[in-house]
């Protein structure tokens, strides 16, 4: 068996990269490991790692795409470990142009919407919509599809949309382009940041603490700091 290198190779959704590579700077000089992270959407990432075979870390903002990594053999059974919860709310531009307060809103007249039809917030307006009885109301109104947090919010940016259907912690990541509306507490979805390993990676025991330190108290501060939830209400 070949010793393992002290490097690895991480790869992360975009929106959930932000307190990842804070995580990364630390660890890298803590304890001496070159880190190198690659950050895209998260089927891409997939992709890759399935086309080329490397990679030691896979991290995403939902388990879902985690399991599906695993039934394609692409992530170890039972490596993973959650690093936190984004609680679902309404995105809206800074300034809130269209005066966005409620879901209910959402339902007016000439309201544009956007969601996500892939990557960690795949299907949550169907979730919080349904909860609400509003599904036929909303839908109606969406006028635009996104593949990724990313360009889900690009739609906010080039002011395509009046809201969008996101996570709380977005405001931590764009502090300066968007506010959030909050939903009522049984309305709310929660989805789990996840870690897990990747099935071609040698560096299995590195990569275990490397997870491990994602956990530890001053990490989840990190992630705390950016929205992140470690308690659910």
């Amino acid at each position: 068996m070949k010793p393992e290198k002290q490097e690895l190779k991480v790869y992360s959704a975009g929106a959930v990269a932000p307190p990842l590579r804070e995580a990364i700077e630390i660890f890298g000089k803590e304890f001496k490991v070159k880190c190198d992270l690659r950050i895209g959407k998260p089927e891409d990432l997939l992709k890759e790692i399935a086309k080329f075979k490397k990679g030691d870390v896979f991290s995403s903002g939902a388990e879902y795409i985690l399991d599906d990594a695993e039934d394609r053999g692409l992530i170890i059974k039972g490596s993973r470990k959650s690093l936190g919860y984004r609680r679902s709310v309404i995105i809206v531009p800074v300034g809130n142009p269209a005066k966005i307060t409620s879901l209910k809103d959402l339902c007016g007249k000439d309201v544009r919407i956007g969601i996500a039809v892939e990557g960690c917030l795949k299907g949550v307006w169907d979730d919080v919509a349904s909860k609400a009885g509003l599904t036929d109301q909303i839908r109606r109104n969406i006028t635009h599809h996104a593949d990724a947090c990313g360009s889900l919010m690009s739609l906010i940016h080039s002011d395509k949309v009046d809201a969008i259907f996101g996570w709380n912690a977005f405001q931590g990541v764009w502090p300066d382009t968007c506010e959030i509306i909050e939903l009522p507490q049984n309305l709310q979805v929660f989805r789990s940041t996840v870690a897990g390993i990747i099935s071609y990676s040698e560096n299995v025991k590195l990569s275990e603490e490397f997870i491990d330190f994602l956990t530890s108290p001053a990490i989840r501060k990190i992630y705390a700091d950016y929205g992140w939830i470690h308690e659910q209400r």
